[in-house]
């Protein structure tokens, strides 16, 4: 889609602000994480790790809910491409593998953040502990379950707005079982959900132009 250098600038201005706005939110959070920590932290023992609705928030921070959500909405655009144009049959498959790969780098990108921060995961005291200054058991900046959920949720959220806001309290869900059991930080996973959006907007504009990008109307973002 066409941009004037006037709407190019603005939404260059716009991205700024943003992003601006999401770190000022990371270092609140960073100031309150122990606070919240033991606030949210409401299910310590795990018990509630048998219930089915708990596993149904937990597994779809995992990439199989995605590849089989992608693998679906792939044969569902083949399907209907038959009978549509050569445009059309060329771009059967771009639904289906972004959702995935939104999942996939979302997931990605939070452990590339965990290696290179080396922050831990919330120890009994809630205090921060990195592993490049003591040893640590595992790595907790950013929740990768977070990032798979909150990827795979915005991508196919951008395809179809009228089930947005249920794939986006889904990803919550997610979200919230790593707090609730004490596993992450809320810093932790408003990295990721950063992240997350950040790696779908770039996938957004790499496959835009190819066969079923942003240009088409069946896979037009809104």
């Amino acid at each position: 889609m066409y941009l004037s250098p006037h709407e190019r600038r603005a939404q260059r201005r716009r991205t700024v602000l943003r992003g601006i706005a999401a770190v000022l939110f990371f270092a609140v959070l960073c100031v309150l994480d122990e606070r919240l920590w033991g606030l949210l932290r409401f299910d310590p023992a795990r018990r509630l790790e048998n219930k089915d609705w708990w596993q149904v928030l937990r597994q779809s921070g995992t990439l199989w809910p995605w590849l089989f959500i992608g693998a679906c909405l792939w044969l569902y655009d083949a399907r209907r491409a038959r009978t549509g144009s050569e445009f059309d049959r060329a771009g059967a498959g771009h639904r289906g593998i972004m959702v995935v790969l939104a999942a996939a780098l979302g997931g990605g990108l939070a452990e590339a953040l965990k290696g290179l921060v080396q922050r831990g995961r919330p120890a009994g005291d809630g205090h921060y502990h990195f592993g490049w200054m003591e040893h640590v058991d595992a790595y907790g900046l950013a929740s990768s379950h977070t990032g798979v959920a909150f990827g795979g949720a915005i991508m196919l959220g951008w395809f179809f707005p009228a089930i947005r806001i249920p794939l986006l309290l889904l990803a919550c869900g997610t979200a919230m079982t790593r707090l609730a059991v004490g596993a992450h930080y809320a810093s932790d996973v408003w990295a990721a959900i950063v992240l997350s959006y950040a790696g779908c907007a770039v996938l957004w504009n790499v496959f835009g132009c190819m066969p079923g990008g942003e240009s088409h109307p069946r896979t037009k973002r809104t």
